[in-house]
């Protein structure tokens, strides 16, 4: 009897290497940035947490032949209270994709991508106001004056119209060809290092580590906050949307990326009422508080009849 139950625990770890062996991985937004996919697929279900999202997208990509999966986008699917999960799949001989930047030019004066502009630290702003019937009309008066104040190059950071007439007024860093380099967080590092997630990634060390913000360094997805002292640019460290509630708790909502890196505690579901997505967080992070969370990711938000919406979302400490 004892023989025959080691052989079946020795089967179950058996099929449960091979199945684990088997599953598509999930890639990095950078690494799935470096490389093209083979096929594109959506998948829907009543998932309650990213993590569930991404095991049916690992099981669907390991029987087409994928190796590597990324998710590109988590939607309510017609306030149904299923998710649709569209996401691109990779062979692991996946051809790389020419990532080498090209810039368009206006008046000798070159336009930043926001991937480089993020990483460079302006020298001044420049701002116009008109009428300008096209997106290249726009960037030619914005490089001529960029070009008076010797800029090598511009990135746009506010716009808006000004009147029904269709008038705009416009604002741009402008950067000299040898502006310096920002001290940013690393792409990858989007887990926060206060959370109980960071902590164990920090005491993980290694790759694990890397995950994790470094205090202080500014935010790799904004620009920076050294010129150009309006509100309308800016962006202080790219800081998590926060709630602050009545009693002066702070909580902040975490992004997919970071969410699907770290592990919840708990998770909550509720209904009701509500007019903007303001709202919707304030509910959110009241309940989040209750429960000692200093995170909350809004997982599934569904509209049901009479006009109340139906939340889900994650936890984490």
């Amino acid at each position: 009897m004892k023989l025959k139950t080691t052989i079946i625990a020795v089967a179950v770890l058996s099929l449960t290497s091979i199945t684990i062996a088997q599953a598509a991985q999930e890639l990095s937004p950078e690494k799935a940035a470096e490389l093209k996919p083979f096929k594109r697929i959506t998948v829907t279900g009543p998932f309650n947490a990213i993590y569930e999202a991404a095991d049916a997208v690992s099981r669907r990509a390991d029987k087409m032949g994928a190796d590597g999966f990324y998710i590109q986008s988590l939607d309510d699917l017609n306030n149904s209270g299923n998710l649709r999960v569209v996401a691109d799949l990779y062979h692991k001989d996946a051809e790389k994709v020419d990532n080498s930047t090209k810039y368009r030019i206006f008046r000798g004066i070159k336009e930043l991508p926001k991937t480089e502009a993020i990483t460079l630290e302006p020298f001044d702003t420049v701002t116009i106001s008109g009428f300008y019937s096209s997106e290249p009309d726009l960037n030619e008066a914005i490089a001529k004056e960029a070009k008076k104040k010797d800029a090598d190059s511009f990135f746009i950071v506010r716009q808006f119209s000004t009147n029904d007439g269709g008038n705009q007024t416009v604002t741009a860093y402008v950067y000299k060809a040898d502006a310096p380099k920002r001290q940013i967080q690393a792409n990858e590092a989007v887990i926060p290092a206060d959370s109980d997630s960071g902590r164990a990634a920090l005491a993980a060390g290694g790759e694990t580590a890397k995950k994790v913000e470094i205090p202080g360094l500014a935010s790799s997805t904004s620009t920076s906050n050294s010129v150009g002292r309006f509100f309308e640019t800016q962006y202080s460290r790219g800081e998590r949307y926060t709630v602050t509630l009545p009693d002066g708790t702070k909580i902040q909502e975490l992004n997919k990326v970071s969410a699907a890196q770290m592990v919840p505690f708990d998770s909550i579901t509720f209904s009701g009422y509500y007019n903007s997505m303001t709202d919707v967080s304030y509910e959110v992070a009241k309940r989040a508080a209750a429960k000692g969370a200093k995170y909350y990711h809004i997982t599934r938000e569904w509209q049901s009849t009479g006009g109340t919406a139906t939340i889900s979302a994650d936890l984490f400490k």
